[in-house]
């Protein structure tokens, strides 16, 4: 069957059949053959030009309730006029009972999943594409495994071009006037895809070269469902990095540092496969081998038969040195949580802060052992006091909540700052919720929300979450709701529940 047949076949029906088109309808010169789907706001059916008979895609506005008309123009504009080899190949555009519409050539889906093999050779290929587009002085701005498709011969092409922007002073073909950014429910479009878009997109609305280079990480990220080999993680790291300066400078960059990758890996399958063939053929002549050696090995009495019966290595005296192996803190996985309980308690007595931690988590929140908080304080207590900043953090928080001891905000805000000092994230969290409220500490919004931003652009939901909150209720910072909301579908991306619910409350 042809390949883009079986893909028709395998798409489940959303039961609209054609959509607002039905199968063998005309649009001008195009015969509609079948409906692929909808997005946002349009819809897009598989063509055919009556009269030469090659394939297209049309994509057809028919929802403009949000105001998506600008950018569906904007798209249309960018497909006329920058015609590389990247991008699809533009066959015209129309309206349709004053919707407007545009025929671009017909693309293949990307495999879903896709191969973990062919994963690096495909984000070089994409990389190259995207290479290209800044090369003429544009950046994409919406980079997403939806809008990256493949020609017949396997190449990737970017499509979905209305947040395409001009960067610098590059040249704007002759015709091509790029539009304002639309509106959609009164807000701006153009941060991109929240779960692909660079954090200065998504906060500052900055369009840069790198900001294309965050989404290549994020994309390599989800192709390798979230669990990249170490070699293509530390790519992906650098590609990812909060600050645009820490990413690789080019889209370039990105591609040789995988095909640097992609080396690296046939030297090591080569090398292993040397092994292979050395064991081998240690196998066919072991007995050549071991006389050989032997013969290096022994002493010359023995090798010249003086004294028989040592011609031969005892195996059960060879020298052992035996290594003392670390103790374990981690939980194995055919323990009870008692039993882990016991085990933690018994090095935690004996001076193991990390296991004092774990003791003091455990009768925190009653794993392996009734709840006791009092218990629980005390060895957090100890566990700070050895310099434990997870301990700091945790103590402070009791501290602040009057959990298990007396609340005493200002140990707690000295707690926090002890640990903050040592880059814990919940302590450097905690540290600014102290001063944002005033506890423990001189009240100081505009420090309160420097110290949670070092924490949220790290990574940490909960720091996420309250500079979201500052954004909203514009706490040391100033208003922008647009933002707050960017933060906190960040912290939900973690699946941290606070956020969820202010979202649905803001």
């Amino acid at each position: 069957m042809d390949p883009v047949e079986a893909w028709l076949e395998s798409r489940p029906s959303d039961g609209r059949g054609c959509g607002r088109l039905r199968c063998g309808a005309c649009v001008g010169e195009w015969h509609v053959e079948a409906y692929l789907g909808a997005g946002l706001s349009s819809e897009v059916y598989r063509v055919r030009n009556l009269r030469l008979s090659y394939e297209g895609a049309l994509k057809l506005l028919v929802n403009d309730a949000r105001n998506l008309k600008a950018r569906f123009m904007a798209e249309i504009d960018a497909l006329r006029f920058l015609s590389l080899p990247a991008l699809p190949r533009f066959f015209g555009s129309g309206e349709l009972d004053g919707s407007p519409y545009y025929v671009m050539e017909y693309l293949l889906p990307i495999p879903d999943p896709m191969p973990r093999g062919e994963v690096p050779g495909f984000m070089n290929k994409v990389a190259k594409a995207v290479q290209t587009l800044h090369e003429a002085g544009y950046v994409h701005r919406d980079l997403k495994p939806g809008n990256i498709m493949l020609r017949r011969n396997g190449d990737p092409v970017l499509i979905d071009l209305g947040l395409v922007k001009k960067r610098g002073n590059a040249h704007t073909p002759l015709g091509w006037r790029p539009r304002r950014v639309s509106m959609v429910d009164g807000k701006p479009v153009g941060v991109g895809t929240i779960d692909f878009a660079a954090p200065e997109q998504l906060l500052a609305g900055k369009s840069l070269v790198q900001g294309d280079v965050f989404s290549l990480g994020k994309i390599a990220w989800y192709l390798y469902d979230e669990n990249p080999p170490q070699s293509m993680r530390s790519i992906i790291h650098r590609a990812t990095r909060e600050i645009p300066t820490e990413r690789y400078e080019s889209a370039q960059a990105f591609a040789a540092a995988v095909r640097r990758r992609n080396r690296w890996m046939f030297l090591c399958m080569a090398l292993v496969a040397l092994g292979f063939v050395a064991v081998a053929l240690a196998v066919v002549f072991r007995s050549e081998i071991k006389n050989a050696m032997l013969g290096l090995l022994v002493p010359p009495s023995a090798a010249s038969g003086t004294e028989p019966g040592n011609d031969t290595v005892d195996e059960n005296n060879l020298p052992f040195v035996p290594t003392e192996p670390e103790e374990d803190l981690l939980k194995r996985p055919d323990e009870t949580q008692e039993a882990y309980f016991s085990r933690m308690e018994s090095l935690a007595e004996v001076g193991d802060s990390s296991a004092q931690v774990s003791v003091a988590d455990a009768c925190f929140h009653g794993k392996g052992t009734p709840t006791n908080r009092v218990a629980a304080v005390e060895w957090y207590r100890k566990a700070a006091d050895a310099g434990e900043p997870a301990a700091q953090a945790s103590l402070a928080f009791c501290l602040l909540n009057g959990l298990g001891c007396e609340r005493n905000v200002e140990e707690a805000a000295d707690w926090y700052a002890k640990g903050a000092a040592q880059e814990d994230l919940n302590a450097i969290n905690g540290l600014a919720f102290c001063y944002l409220n005033g506890l423990g500490v001189d009240k100081d919004e505009r420090k309160g929300f420097g110290i949670a931003m070092k924490a949220a652009v790290r990574g940490h939901a909960p720091s996420q979450t309250l500079v979201g909150e500052c954004f909203f209720a514009g706490r040391g910072v100033e208003r922008d709701q647009e933002r707050g909301e960017a933060w906190l579908y960040r912290a939900t991306r973690q699946n941290n529940k606070r956020a969820e619910i202010l979202l649905q409350a803001y």
